[in-house]
């Protein structure tokens, strides 16, 4: 009788993997989790660029606008031909870059209230300030002729006349109308009649315009709004 033992040898290395399988079929889509939680506020953004107009007539802003600065109402003289169609705000502090007069030039005056004493009580023939003011909380502005008051959700900056140049004959160029405050101020110790620029009231007149609701000869009202 013949045994046999068999002997059990040690396991060998492993085997080279083999290649990829063929790509299964695509399965059906999940269904939608759950909204997760709302995530912390972010930083406030940078503010809007702000609004910039100035307050003709006053020396100050608004309350709530930062004044840029006081200046004073300057414009071209009345009788010249030439010059600035637009009333400007001059700084009280100009800087200049040239000591050297130039060979042509166009020339700037003061601006004079005239002809005002029935409204504007004491200020014939006085100079006209401004102030440049700046909010930053509204993004424009609007100047509304013949009304006092803003559209609503708008603020309003400030109110008063529509004032320009006079339309008589020795009058030898045109302005841009601007509102000019209800409550204007003056350049102290100005009040000499030396002309220059003028402020007039405009007046209504019923020819095309419809009166009512116009007024013929009514001081025109004005209204700065802002949002």
């Amino acid at each position: 009788e013949v045994n046999l033992q068999i002997l059990r040898g040690r396991d060998g290395r492993d085997g080279v993997p083999g290649r990829d399988g063929v790509k299964g079929e695509r399965g059906d889509k999940g269904e939608k989790g759950e909204k997760g939680e709302t995530g912390p506020v972010g930083q406030a953004g940078p503010r809007s660029g702000g609004v910039v107009y100035t307050r003709w007539g006053r020396k100050s802003c608004p309350t709530g606008a930062e004044l840029l600065y006081e200046g004073i109402t300057g414009g071209s003289h009345y009788t010249h031909i030439g010059g600035g169609a637009n009333y400007v705000c001059l700084p009280k502090d100009p800087q200049y870059m040239s000591s050297t007069v130039p060979f042509g030039y166009s020339r700037i005056y003061g601006t004079e209230y005239e002809i005002v004493q029935n409204i504007f009580s004491g200020k014939h023939d006085h100079n006209a300030p401004c102030a440049v003011c700046y909010t930053s909380t509204k993004s424009v502005k609007l100047m509304i002729p013949a009304r006092t008051s803003c559209p609503s959700s708008w603020t309003i900056e400030y109110k008063g006349y529509l004032m320009t140049e006079y339309y008589g004959v020795l009058t030898k160029n045109n302005k841009v109308y601007e509102c000019v405050d209800e409550y204007p101020e003056s350049i102290d110790g100005s009040g000499a009649s030396t002309n220059g620029a003028l402020f007039y009231f405009t007046a209504t007149v019923c020819n095309g315009l419809p009166c009512p609701p116009y007024v013929d000869k009514r001081a025109i009202t004005c209204v700065v709004c802002t949002k």
